[in-house]
């Protein structure tokens, strides 16, 4: 996969709920709050762009709507 399609995610972990981070060219991510090993095609994906800062903007979104 190339550099023009990496995306950044925005994930949902499927055993804690939690928002976190991921890129689209990795095959797993590890969940740093509970240690879950997601597999990126299997999860929840809320948003996705192709920089990290707008990734990071929408995270911090989130987490400050869920309380």
């Amino acid at each position: 996969m190339t550099d023009a399609k990496k995306q950044y995610l925005v994930i949902e972990c499927a055993r804690c709920n939690r928002f976190l981070l991921a890129v689209s060219t990795n095959e797993t991510r590890t969940c740093p709050y509970c240690g879950k090993r997601l597999r990126i095609g299997h999860v929840r994906i809320l948003a996705s762009s192709e920089t990290a800062e707008e990734a990071r903007l929408v995270l911090q979104d989130l987490k400050a709507r869920e309380g």
